[in-house]
């Protein structure tokens, strides 16, 4: 495979990783917008923004996953983090007379268990300094609002909409920061791909 079929499949894929992380970020942003200007939402309809916030966070996850050239065991715990995400919303929708703390201890468990392979990751992709330093705060901050959630389960109705959204609004500010990055690798990787195209076709 010679160079410049390397960077274009390179670049290729990190474009697609890019909008997919984007994307999930997006989804949190909103997650977290609806819970500050939604504060007398009844407990049925958090519980249904709660199920489509995990699926579509588990399957843009898997998505990504499937698309990206990548190790098979990254793309393994990549898989897997998503799949987390589709239980997640799977289980919170069809679990009957849901309480407000079974629904806390829910997103508690989904977000430790999101940050703990986010941290393994951080160490295992190929990913530069500042770029695994973007993920690895991405998993800090995801493992720290599930280990607070699970300590404050009795705090009440307004303490779990707000920790429920900062826990959402954070996430999606530190998905968009990483997109971002990834997308600075695209444009990098495009600046050395096209002037040898044009010299070769000149």
């Amino acid at each position: 495979m010679n160079l410049e079929t390397h960077l274009q499949e390179g670049e290729q894929a990190l474009a697609r990783i890019w909008k997919v992380t984007a994307l999930r970020g997006v989804v949190a942003i909103v997650f977290a917008v609806l819970m500050l200007i939604w504060p007398s939402i009844g407990l049925a309809t958090l519980i249904a923004l709660v199920a489509v916030f995990a699926l579509a966070t588990g399957v843009t996850t898997l998505a990504g996953a499937l698309a990206v050239p990548m190790r098979p065991s990254d793309r393994a715990w990549i898989g897997f983090e998503g799949l987390i995400g589709v239980a997640a919303g799977v289980a919170v929708a069809v679990w009957p007379n849901l309480s407000a703390v079974a629904l806390l201890y829910a997103i508690a468990a989904w977000a430790i268990a999101v940050g703990v392979i986010e941290l393994g990751l951080a160490f295992t992709l190929p990913l530069s300094g500042g770029r695994s330093l973007l993920l690895l705060l991405s998993a800090l901050v995801t493992g720290f609002f599930g280990v607070v959630m699970f300590a404050r389960p009795g705090a009440g109705a307004i303490a779990l909409l707000a920790l429920v959204g900062a826990f959402a609004l954070i996430t999606g500010i530190t998905q968009i920061a990483y997109a971002l990055e990834l997308r600075r690798v695209v444009a990098q990787l495009e600046r050395r791909i096209h002037p040898r195209v044009r010299s070769v076709t000149q």
